[in-house]
């Protein structure tokens, strides 16, 4: 049991060999001896595999089976999160793709939160930076909204094109009283014309409180389901084939809609968690993504629905 206590020190807690001496009393050949006794016995198994490598599979899976033009699977360094992973991956997407002149339009979510510090250090370029949808997470530690794209204008060098509104209004009235308002049309109206568009995808209908940073009541919520709804673009529901679900929430959210989407030349959708995976898939079957920047638990769990 004394090689499988200095293998885990080694291996899983990452101690060095000197700590482990220290800590155990024993020299440091003494351990390097052990270390070495546990791979010959079996306790230690070494497997050299590259991430990617697993990575490029998933992605590949995922492009033939959807048809989505362009997969990247992130993988997660050692203390970072999904939202994380998937924010770096698409820093470094834009790194290759952007370029002065472009106008660029964001939508909400939790990797888009991350996605000013994931910015960080990127060359500046003479950008547009678009909001494409109205705020999504009053009063939560959810970076959104004009915040979150000036953010982005800063980091990238930019300007930003804000409006003051929320995702969803309190009524269609009111939906539409918002819309007519000069800075609203104005961004909605430039946000109809973006070079690329970084959206995310909506889920949460085991926890209805979720929806739309619960903005929506459980009992809408459940009618939503019940439709056979499993995501939201943009603050537009969907089924599972990706056709959307016709419902009166929609005159009353602020926020590009999805034939003007469409057209849009490079919609980029950000998604983490497995839990997203059945609206990952509405969105891939609708149509509206033509690049998927996902974490790899994402990826797995997408590569395996049930058709």
């Amino acid at each position: 049991m004394r090689l499988l206590e200095v293998a885990r020190q080694y291996y899983e807690h990452g101690m060095g060999q000197a700590e482990i001496a220290q800590a155990t009393g024993m020299s440091r050949p003494t351990v390097g001896r052990m270390l070495k006794e546990a791979r010959e016995v079996g306790i230690v198994r070494i497997q050299v595999a590259h991430p990617f490598e697993r990575s490029v599979e998933l992605e590949r899976n995922i492009q033939s089976r959807y048809g989505v033009q362009h997969v990247r699977a992130s993988t997660q360094a050692p203390q970072e999160s999904g939202f994380d992973a998937v924010a770096r991956e698409c820093s470094a997407l834009l790194d290759d793709l952007l370029a002065s002149g472009m106008r660029i339009g964001l939508t909400n979510g939790r990797v888009h939160s991350r996605l000013p510090h994931a910015l960080d250090g990127l060359r500046h370029r003479s950008v547009e930076v678009v909001q494409m949808s109205g705020r999504a997470t009053q009063g939560t530690r959810i970076l959104d909204g004009a915040e979150l794209i000036q953010q982005v204008a800063d980091r990238l060098g930019g300007t930003a094109v804000t409006m003051s509104a929320p995702l969803l209004a309190p009524s269609a009235e009111a939906a539409r009283d918002l819309r007519a308002t000069p800075q609203v049309r104005d961004a909605l109206e430039r946000a109809a014309q973006v070079d690329v568009a970084l959206i995310g995808i909506g889920a949460g209908f085991r926890h209805p409180a979720s929806v739309f940073s619960g903005a929506l009541t459980a009992d809408v919520v459940r009618r939503l389901h019940s439709h056979g709804a499993v995501g939201h673009v943009v603050g537009r529901f969907m089924d599972a084939s990706g056709e959307e679900i016709r419902s009166l929430l929609e005159d009353r959210v602020i926020g590009t809609p999805l034939e003007e989407l469409r057209r849009i030349p490079l919609v980029v959708a950000l998604a983490a968690g497995p839990e997203k995976a059945p609206a990952i898939a509405a969105a891939l079957r609708a149509g509206l993504v033509d690049v998927l920047v996902v974490d790899v638990i994402a990826a797995q769990e997408l590569a395996h629905l049930p058709e």
